[in-house]
């Protein structure tokens, strides 16, 4: 009987081919007409121009590239790794915050799939809402479990939709609310305080852990994979030690693989202490778990 994780692998694999069908056979054309100034990825970028421009301006990207349908392959393919990730967490999760949690990190995958494939700023922004999303929901369904307030039913659901508009709100405006002059919702910012805490409430969990060998196998596996995928991001930036236009693999592929990786890991020791289902958790045992409950 297939798991969760077993059967999202499996549903992703047609996209997967379309995805890399699209890379090689798209005809090339004018299909986005703009692009936004250059972020911190490579990938479009022309190689020349890398190495030897001193500041980053419009000019750096390879017009080849900016000149097919998806502008940056690498890093739009990776993406599959979250929409993958927020599939098997919403075939194994029965709570409100993991379910939220997975359709976070589905459309995280479409909205970055998106960005990375047209380079525009509209783009960008779903991109960040899906981060702050995915980074507030699995906070919020560690601490929910961890401080015994429920994860189920109606308040539950409610808590839920209220930390999905916090996101989208602190998102948009990341830029425009400060205190005493900090943009406190800078996405660095975020990103820190939320990995942060996500990774205390995941430690938390140990008190409510009966199979603590399978726990920490799952922590040292987010750990490392949070690691792998911070290399790659800090290292895919203007003259970063993996800013490489043409090499395979892209540092921010990398960022985002890993982060998938990171991010089913953390589901993974907070469903071993408990708080909800395995992914590894065959159906017809989830079906008898569901009738107990």
């Amino acid at each position: 009987m297939r798991t969760p994780l077993g059967l999202a692998t499996w549903w992703s694999l047609p996209l997967l081919a379309l995805l890399v069908a699209v890379v090689l056979w798209a005809p090339p054309g004018d299909y986005w007409k703009s692009v936004e100034p250059p972020k911190a990825q490579c990938e479009a970028y022309d190689v020349a121009r890398l190495h030897s421009d001193a500041t980053l301006t419009s000019a750096i990207y390879d017009p080849r590239k900016l000149d097919r349908l998806i502008r940056e392959p690498q890093n739009t393919i990776s993406n599959l790794a979250y929409s993958l990730a927020g599939l098997a967490i919403l075939l194994a999760a029965r709570k409100p915050a993991f379910l939220n949690l997975g359709l976070a990190a589905i459309f995280l995958g479409f909205g970055s799939g998106m960005y990375h494939a047209s380079l525009l700023a509209e783009w960008r922004m779903v991109d960040i809402l899906g981060v702050y999303a995915v980074l507030y929901l699995l906070v919020l369904a560690g601490a929910l479990e961890n401080l015994g307030r429920g994860n189920t039913g109606a308040p539950a659901w409610i808590a839920s939709l209220a930390v999905w508009a916090a996101a989208i709100y602190t998102g948009v405006h990341r830029n425009d609310v400060r205190w005493l002059g900090v943009k406190i919702f800078d996405s660095t910012y975020v990103f820190v305080v939320a990995v942060a805490a996500g990774c205390l409430l995941a430690a938390l969990a140990w008190r409510r852990t009966d199979n603590r060998p399978k726990y920490l196998r799952a922590l040292a596996v987010m750990g490392v994979a949070a690691g792998i995928s911070f290399t790659g991001g800090i290292g895919d930036r203007f003259h970063g030690f993996w800013a490489a236009p043409n090499a395979f693999p892209q540092g921010h592929a990398v960022w985002h693989t890993f982060g998938a990786v990171a991010l089913l890991a953390a589901y993974e020791a907070f469903a071993i202490a408990g708080f909800d289902r395995s992914l590894f958790s065959a159906r017809h045992q989830a079906a008898g778990q569901l009738a107990q409950n």
